[in-house]
């Protein structure tokens, strides 16, 4: 992991002084994570791929503008989201959430083949493990998936959707009591795999 973000600075470094081969280098190394993010986002795979393509000329056309980034992971995700959502939003509507913050609805799903588990664990466990992750909030999805599934820090998150430190925690805190209290009758069978977000509680 940490090679591969040193690889990503060095090559933003590169790509800043105009090294169309580290642009390039640049797409390919973080292209999966962009286009399973933002599919997510989107469902939709050719929007997906467009905007991608599109922040990546952008950030070629305007690369004279730009500087160092902290994490050139979470800048690309945070890019592509906006851009995302600037183009599905004339289908979508603006809601308040329960917490009082703004942004566009999003219909987050885990896929069954992202949600690791012990070999031997029943499909019907396995089931359900999934449907109750489906069932959080799509905002509690949102910051598990990026938290839990794409690995990035609370300052990465933060970057990502906009949002504070402390809401990040609530919406983790929230999604993991919700969890336990949905896998309730499971629990005992998928500890190891709910061990990420039962030990979250306790930081």
């Amino acid at each position: 992991m940490m090679d591969d973000t040193l690889n990503k600075h060095q090559l933003w470094k590169s790509f800043l002084d105009s090294d169309l081969e580290a642009w390039e280098q640049l797409f390919k190394l973080c292209y999966e994570d962009l286009y399973g993010y933002g599919l997510k986002l989107s469902s939709r795979p050719e929007l997906t791929r467009d905007c991608i393509h599109e922040l990546f000329v952008i950030l070629w056309d305007r690369r004279e503008n730009l500087g160092e980034v902290e994490s050139v992971k979470a800048y690309l995700l945070a890019s592509l989201r906006r851009s995302l959502l600037k183009r599905i939003q004339e289908k979508r509507r603006y809601f308040v959430n329960w917490d009082g913050e703004v942004h566009t609805t999003v219909q987050i799903q885990f896929s069954p083949e992202e949600i690791i588990i012990r070999d031997e664990m029943k499909l019907d466990k396995r089931q359900a493990l999934h449907e109750a992750l489906n069932a959080l909030p799509d905002r509690q999805k949102e910051v598990l998936y990026l938290k839990y599934f794409n690995g990035m820090s609370y300052d990465e998150i933060e970057e990502i959707l906009a949002i504070n430190y402390q809401s990040i925690r609530n919406h983790i805190h929230r999604a993991v009591k919700r969890l336990r209290t949905i896998m309730d009758d499971h629990l005992s069978d998928i500890a190891i795999s709910l061990l990420p977000f039962l030990l979250l509680v306790a930081l």
